[in-house]
């Protein structure tokens, strides 16, 4: 789609959720354009996790069988404190439970199917920098301005340009109130890799992850398709200067600058015992500092929502940043539907006329979606919080590492599933689509 044509969803970000709604749109009719800033689509990251809540509405699309076979379903879980194995937690029940098993996939081989799925280069427009927004009540479309100074118009504005949302920027300008993300450096630092096929892994080693707790810092690894390692340190940061801190991603991170951090500790997986043997195996390093939402403005204003991190940036203590963005496309689309359906049938039976006047009940539509989902990434955020406390054992009243052992330990399986109701059993699916096999699932 060009810009010059009519727009009825401008979606400002090519990520994993400003894909996943642009390829529901589609298969919905809905006329969209993504807009990137990046000049040409390159492999970011290393892995993600796509659990349950997520892995329903990817299936209703036609993604969840290219999932399979290029993902790695979690399996068992061995949980290490320092060289002290504690127990091993079958995580197969998950599928029982939630009908579905959590898969770990390459980052950037997810990102090309939702790409794929959004046809491509015909919706996304690749180096448009997004500057400022106008919406006038006035006007029947909003305006973009982009970087070089073009504008391009759409009915509907979704920001899902990331933890640093120049959409959610102008928002807040435009509101009276600090432009900056309302977001804060929590004093620790990701380091993760995707590898090749680890040589001493074999099919007993398929799907077997790795939580492990060091004394100053914790490392996870997940099964990837082959035998590859999706792996994730988090440590405290030892950064200086308001710079780096306020930088996401770290430049020039290599192999080293892991094994600096994690080399000589110890991994079940590796073939010396020491975790340099994986990290060296790798095919992309990345290091970031890590953030978390402070606040929750609304993820509306008049016709422009948010979605995924530009709404509600969360720790990835859990692997929920991707399946939240995913959950978020899929409830904003069934909003856009019910609107754009609704008036194109007054359009048909009254004119184009009766179409523009009704364009004022889209602001309430998107403050239906808005107040849907706020409440549910308020309760992720601070689960998320609250989960990263336990799995480093930083609770307070220095309970952290009682409650973690009792947690990792000895929780039976059950106790695990019981626990993720509320989070792998609400499983959001495109109403108007066709549905997937079995009844669908909400859990309180």
């Amino acid at each position: 789609m060009q810009a010059s044509q009519e727009i009825q969803v401008l979606i400002i970000g090519g990520g994993i959720g400003g894909l996943m709604l642009a390829a529901i749109c589609r298969q919905l009719n809905i006329s969209c354009l993504v807009l990137e800033r990046s000049k040409k689509v390159t492999p970011a990251g290393a892995g993600i996790s796509l659990a349950p809540n997520a892995l329903r509405v990817l299936e209703q699309i036609g993604l969840y069988d290219d999932i399979v076979r290029h993902g790695q379903s979690l399996d068992k879980i061995l949980i290490h404190r320092n060289q002290t194995k504690w127990r091993t937690l079958d995580f197969t029940c998950v599928n029982s439970w939630f009908r579905y098993p959590v898969y770990s996939i390459e980052r950037h081989y997810f990102h090309h199917l939702l790409y794929k799925a959004a046809d491509g280069d015909n919706t996304v427009l690749l180096d448009s920098a997004v500057v400022d927004l106008i919406d006038d009540p006035a006007d029947r479309h909003v305006k973009v301005e982009l970087a070089n100074g073009s504008y391009v118009k759409a009915q509907v504005v979704v920001g899902a340009d990331g933890i640093r949302s120049i959409t959610r920027r102008v928002l807040s300008r435009q509101a009276g109130i600090d432009g900056k993300n309302t977001i804060r450096f929590t004093g620790r630092v990701h380091m993760s890799g995707y590898t090749a096929p680890i040589p001493n892994l074999g099919p007993k080693d398929l799907g077997v992850g790795n939580w492990l707790f060091y004394d100053d810092s914790i490392l996870t690894t997940w099964p990837c398709i082959d035998n590859r390692q999706w792996f994730i340190g988090v440590k405290a940061a030892d950064i200086q200067g308001q710079e780096k801190i306020d930088r996401s991603v770290w430049a020039h991170t290599t192999p080293d600058t892991v094994n600096e951090a994690y080399g000589t500790r110890f991994h079940p997986f590796a073939e010396s015992g020491q975790f340099k043997d994986i990290v060296d195996r790798s095919e992309r390093v990345i290091a970031s500092n890590v953030f978390e939402e402070t606040d929750f403005p609304t993820m509306s204003k008049g016709r422009v929502a948010l979605l995924g991190d530009a709404a509600h940036s969360m720790t990835s203590f859990f692997g929920q940043g991707a399946c939240q963005a995913i959950e978020d496309a899929t409830e904003l689309a069934n909003s856009l539907q019910s609107y754009f359906s609704t008036v194109g049938n007054k359009e048909q039976d009254h004119g184009s006329t009766s179409s523009r006047a009704d364009t004022s009940n889209l602001v309430q539509v998107l403050s239906d979606y808005s107040a849907r989902r706020g409440d549910r990434a308020k309760a992720l955020v601070s689960f998320s919080r609250n989960y990263a406390k336990v799995h480093t054992g930083t609770l307070a009243y220095g309970m952290g590492p009682l409650v973690r052992k009792l947690i990792y330990a000895y929780l039976p399986e059950w106790g695990w599933m019981w626990a993720l109701r509320w989070l792998y059993g609400y499983q959001p699916i495109v109403d108007s689509l066709s549905s997937v096999p079995g009844e669908k699932v909400v859990c309180a």
